[in-house]
């Protein structure tokens, strides 16, 4: 009886731990109900996937295709304040800045009505000027898309219009506006909330554009946990709003509370129920998770000291820090070690090259690297030779002398020693050759001496 109660109540013992542990995990998988017939809330620091809803299937970006349109822009134009005029345009359907035939704007202001105003038309025109052509600028979109770990997108165009092979995932967009959002020039340029643009001698009217994104500018009203509140919303700093019949109400979010950033991305939503979906996945973003600093990149700031350089010193630190992203509740638990490899310190060095690489250890263990970047810029006391170009091209010139004098003064030595070699094998062959002679005529002296003799 008493081995049957033993086993009854271990039995219990077990099926309450069960219990406990499904309860538990039910207890964090809270119900968020959407519109959107697609979601993806991503931590930033991390990329960590806080929620989805058919996070993986594919949709139609619309106009959101315009973040990465003008990341891509920003990345590959060294100078946003070039100007750009414009030529002949085919008809682009609006939105649009309804540019004309000789305006001229710098790159940085078409970036700004890009993203404020969703303008298409000028989409066009930096696609081009980046890359040439609109095929080729949806070739560098998919090449850097595929870069940061996009798996189920393809663009074909830059600014998001109606195309059966212009598609991508929830997911994908969370992790292109994560990339975005790491430029502090972009992070600039959606936060604005308005702009104005001079009358030209093209088109004599002021533009005065209103930023699409709502949760920045907007006083209308959406019902939210049974309140009509503000769709604005003063912990949102970007992205991109969007919408096509086919894709419905898009919008990329990206909201910062507490210092800690995350980024939402819904799509295929409707006209309230996008800015409800979006606030909806937000606030469960924060309430839901906690945010832990691990390594914080000011804290390892370093220096080296440069010989011979104006600076004297290189100062440097990881490129980033690290954080862990966990249930409200739960704490970190394991341990973390770090250690700094200073690597390429070769002169000249531009604030933000990489010299090394920073390692984490978790329970001991390498599981990351982040790259080690410089804090300044460090030149060479001589660098009025070794950088000015007039004297790199002489001290390549100087170079290949010297290379050319030492293979002639190799040649001749060469020659030299060869020269010497021949001569002492043809003394050897002479010497050779005598003693041959000398040996020849012994031997007929004594052949005759013999005969004489008999």
């Amino acid at each position: 009886m008493k081995k049957i109660s033993s086993v009854l109540i271990a039995f219990l013992l077990v099926f309450a731990s069960v219990f406990t542990s499904i309860g538990n995990v039910f207890a964090e998988q809270k119900v968020v109900n959407l519109e959107a017939k697609s979601a993806v809330l991503m931590d930033y620091e991390t990329g960590k996937v806080l929620y989805q809803k058919n996070g993986n299937v594919k949709i139609y970006p619309a106009s959101t295709t315009k973040a990465w349109t003008a990341y891509l822009v920003i990345k590959n134009v060294p100078d946003l304040n070039e100007k750009i005029t414009i030529g002949d345009l085919p008809y682009i359907e609006p939105s649009s800045m309804f540019l004309k035939k000789g305006e001229t704007f710098t790159v940085k202001e078409l970036l700004t009505a890009l993203m404020v105003h969703s303008c298409n038309d000028v989409a066009y025109v930096l696609a081009e000027h980046v890359s040439g052509s609109i095929p080729e600028f949806a070739d560098l979109m998919n090449k850097e898309a595929e870069a940061i770990g996009c798996t189920g997108t393809h663009f074909n165009n830059p600014n998001g219009l109606p195309d059966t092979n212009h598609y991508t995932t929830a997911k994908d967009m969370a992790l292109i506006a994560r990339k975005c959002m790491s430029d502090s020039v972009f992070r600039e340029i959606v936060a604005t909330k308005s702009v104005k643009f001079k009358p030209t001698k093209q088109y004599p009217h002021e533009r005065v554009y209103t930023n699409s994104n709502k949760f920045l500018t907007s006083h209308q009203k959406i019902m939210y946990r049974g309140k009509r509140i503000d769709i604005k919303y003063d912990i949102v700093d970007g992205i991109k709003t969007g919408f096509t019949n086919a894709a419905g109400k898009c919008l990329l979010t990206s909201a910062v509370k507490d210092n800690q950033r995350i980024i939402s991305a819904v799509f295929n939503s409707t006209n309230e129920g996008i800015y409800v979906d979006s606030r909806t996945l937000i606030d469960y973003g924060f309430e839901n998770y906690d945010s832990f600093t691990i390594m914080d990149k000011s804290d390892y700031v370093d220096s080296k000291r440069k010989w011979f350089s104006k600076q004297k010193k290189l100062m440097y630190q990881p490129k980033e820090s690290y954080t862990v992203v966990l249930p409200e509740g739960q704490t970190v638990t394991d341990e973390f070690t770090f250690k700094t490899d200073l690597q390429d310190t070769s002169l000249p060095i531009s604030s933000g090259d990489k010299v090394g690489e920073f390692y984490i250890y978790k329970n001991g263990e390498k599981f990351k690297t982040i790259d080690l970047v410089a804090k300044n810029d460090v030149t060479s006391k001589f660098a009025f030779l070794t950088e000015n170009t007039f004297f790199r091209v002489l001290l390549s010139i100087l170079k290949v002398a010297i290379v050319a004098l030492l293979l002639f003064l190799v040649y001749k030595l060469a020659r030299k020693y060869y020269r010497r070699y021949k001569r002492k094998q043809r003394a050897q062959m002479k010497k050779k050759k005598k003693s041959n002679s000398s040996k020849d005529k012994n031997q007929t002296v004594k052949k005759d001496t013999g005969k004489t003799r008999k």
